[in-house]
């Protein structure tokens, strides 16, 4: 079981990265004169609700990515990647500037250009974003070409936004040597179509914009309307969050994702087609079901609700709603009316949360801690029992927690981002007592399961706060 904490700093990340950045530079091309850094982020609460509007809650913690970037003179654009580098793939990987446009001048279409990284997938996520970044005008051009060198040590497959802090600090490098002012929104709109359109993933919400604009120690507000930044929340006094990655995520996570995606927005169609056949004025949804509270949910919408229906089902009663058009698969089960309600209920869960912890704060009231870690788990219960996403062993290792509980510094826990394994987030008191705590849980988790959990705990500043430094 490791442990990470604080004293791996900001300052000494960045010393070590150095030093890996001078073993690994091609010696025949001009040296490295940037760096880059974004942090991974730690889904607190709401992150699965970010495409149903909901609040969510999001810190950014110390592991980070870092990227060197430096000017070539052939044209070409080479990455060496020190970690993490998924088993099998190489280690560099380069390609010629030219890759990126058609014989016509025209930019290579992103799905074609992922193809060309079958062999080498790590740098799919940083070719995409150069695209992107070219295509919409934002870098102008890479003449020359560019060498980088990418170093992370965020836990992938884990739900920590492992590859958006790449593409973040990818993002940040390019725009920076090219001499480029890119704001925050235009950084994760580069950012957010390679991911869906070069690298073919889900079109998370929150990844990137945490891993740019996250503050140490805060979590950051983000109403997902699409991008609501409402502000940042600093804990309580001696309070933080903590992550556990497990080392273990269920292979179908993201076939399961997609499915509670879809079931959801099927879920808010039928909810303006009931809204619509009553006659009411007004929107209650406003196009996103986290504005539907709760008591409304109840009164007017539960029962109408399917509580399952095949998608060819759901077609020839329905009709196919647009945004789920080319996802909605006709031979499987959508499971409608649980998944809508997490939605909602989450959304709910995290103004809660949000409102206890500024509670906490603002009066020491060591109950309002209570509170929001049961909040938490009833996250995690709603995670499994409503939306398929908990796996075995997360719910052991939030059990283990939960015997400890508050009375030693343990207030809640549950599951993260997608789900079915990955992290668990911790609420927990800054206390000797506490990290004793949450060492055992880790250690009877252990035991049982024969994984190595690490226990993350620390918080660092986010890509824009961080900005660049400067290589002699």
């Amino acid at each position: 079981m490791g442990i990470t904490g604080t004293e791996n700093g900001v300052a000494a990340g960045f010393e070590r990265f150095v030093q890996v950045v001078e073993s690994l530079w091609p010696a025949d091309q001009p040296p490295a004169t940037i760096v880059t850094r974004a942090p991974g982020r730690l889904d607190c609460m709401g992150g699965m609700a970010d495409y149903s509007g909901a609040l969510v809650l999001q810190m950014p913690i110390e592991r980070a990515a870092y990227v060197a970037a430096g000017r070539r003179d052939d044209q070409r654009i080479h990455v060496e990647i020190a970690s993490p580098r998924p088993e099998g793939e190489p280690a560099r990987f380069s390609w010629p500037i030219s890759l990126f446009y058609q014989s016509d001048g025209q930019f290579l279409m992103p799905a074609a250009l992922g193809r060309h990284f079958d062999a080498c997938p790590w740098a799919r996520h940083i070719a995409g974003v150069m695209l992107c970044m070219l295509e919409s005008g934002d870098v102008p051009h890479l003449a020359g070409g560019v060498t980088l060198v990418v170093q992370s040590d965020i836990p992938i497959r884990a739900g920590l936004a492992s590859s958006a802090a790449i593409q973040v600090a990818t993002a940040k490098a390019i725009a920076t040597l090219m001499g480029v002012e890119c704001d925050a929104r235009r950084i994760v709109q580069a950012c957010r179509t390679a991911n869906v359109e070069v690298v073919g993933a889900e079109p998370g919400l929150v990844d990137h914009l945490t891993c740019l604009l996250g503050e140490a120690d805060h979590l950051l507000q983000i109403r997902c309307q699409p991008d609501d930044v409402l502000g940042q929340l600093p804990l309580p006094d001696e309070v933080i969050f903590a992550g556990v990655e497990i080392g273990s995520r269920l292979p179908i996570y993201a076939q399961r994702y997609s499915d509670n995606r879809v079931s959801s927005l099927l879920g808010r169609y039928l909810i303006d087609r009931i809204v619509k056949k009553s006659g009411d004025v007004g929107d209650p949804t406003g196009g996103y079901l986290a504005n539907v509270s709760p008591n409304e949910y109840v009164r007017r919408f539960r029962n109408e609700l399917p509580v399952k229906i095949k998608g060819k089902d759901f077609a020839a009663r329905f009709g196919i709603p647009a945004d789920v058009d080319g996802l909605l698969d006709p031979d499987r089960i959508y499971k409608v009316r649980s998944r809508t309600e997490h939605h909602i209920y989450e959304n709910d869960r995290t103004h809660r949360l949000m409102e206890r912890l500024a509670r906490a704060r603002r009066t020491g009231e060591r109950d309002a801690l209570v509170e929001a870690g049961e909040l938490m788990y009833a996250s995690h219960w709603s995670y499994g029992q409503r939306c398929g996403m908990a796996s075995i062993e997360t719910d052991l290792l939030v059990n283990f927690i939960r015997d400890r509980g508050a009375a030693r510094g343990l207030y809640g826990a549950k599951v993260t981002g997608a789900g079915c394994g990955g992290t668990v987030a911790v609420l927990m008191a800054d206390t000797p007592q506490a990290h004793q705590a949450l060492a055992e849980a880790c250690e009877c988790f252990a035991g049982k399961t024969r994984l190595h959990p690490q226990i993350l705990v620390g918080s660092s500043p986010g890509a824009m706060s961080f900005g660049h430094r400067t290589l002699d």
